[in-house]
């Protein structure tokens, strides 16, 4: 019963002193990894402060573009349009919010992590691993909220543009083809050498040597006369007699 109870009590003096080797084991772990989780943990609050400035321009822009969609449009293309990006910075809106609460979440297990650290209630290399964990996705969620946060502030540009965009010009007037525009002209024929004018003249004026005969010279005191002389020249011996005037007075 004494060799019993002797042997039960060194089992009992191996295993505290195995317990004191483990805390203290523990204790230098979570010591080791409190800068780690300090620095995450920062880095995470960090980050979710900045998602949540995001998500409060995110709001904002929306609330611009339902401003500018309520304020009514130039067209009716425009009211149309300025109904769409509304509705476009709303759900980015509704994104960024979203990444926010990530980045938030995110934080908590961070500080999570630091307070497990400074307590030595975690193992230090796991402490370690769950802050770095939840400074990225921290840092993630932040970055997606930029992003929604961008697209809202387009949306509501976009809306804004929409209203005020002035209606398009009218299309140009339709001109019907029509072939070429071609000047009347009359066309009218004469046989070679004919005779037309003036036919009425003084023989003996226009004859002033009195030869009987009008030469070229002696015909050009009538225009017309000279400018026919040769159709009415029948003989062109280079003078008219009255008989080749008879045919043509």
């Amino acid at each position: 019963m004494i060799r019993s109870t002797q042997s039960r009590l060194a089992i009992a003096m191996l295993a505290a002193l195995a317990t004191g080797s483990v805390y203290a084991q523990a204790t230098i772990e979570s010591a080791q990894s409190r800068p780690s989780t300090e620095r995450n943990a920062q880095d995470a609050n960090a980050e979710a402060q900045a998602a949540r400035s995001q998500a409060q321009a995110a709001r904002e822009a929306a609330r611009a573009a339902e401003q500018a969609r309520r304020s009514g449009a130039v067209t009716a293309e425009g009211a149309a349009a300025a109904d769409y990006h509304a509705y476009q910075a709303d759900q980015a809106s509704r994104a960024a919010q979203q990444a926010a609460n990530m980045a938030g979440n995110s934080a908590n297990d961070a500080n999570g992590a630091r307070a497990a650290a400074r307590s030595g209630t975690a193992h230090g290399f796991g402490a370690t691993v769950e802050g770095r964990t939840a400074s990225g996705q921290a840092q993630t969620a932040s970055a997606l909220a930029a992003e929604a946060a961008a697209d809202a502030r387009a949306a509501a540009q976009a809306a804004q543009d929409a209203i005020t965009a002035p209606p398009p010009p009218p299309p140009p007037p339709q001109v019907e083809p029509t072939g070429p525009s071609e000047p009347l002209v009359t066309f009218t024929s004469s046989p070679s050498n004919s005779v037309v004018g003036d036919y009425r003249i003084d023989f003996a004026a226009l004859d002033s040597n009195g030869n009987g005969s009008i030469s070229r010279s002696e015909a050009k005191a009538n225009a017309t006369l000279s400018a026919e002389f040769d159709a009415v020249d029948n003989n062109h011996d280079g003078k008219l007699d009255k008989q080749e005037l008879a045919g043509w007075m």
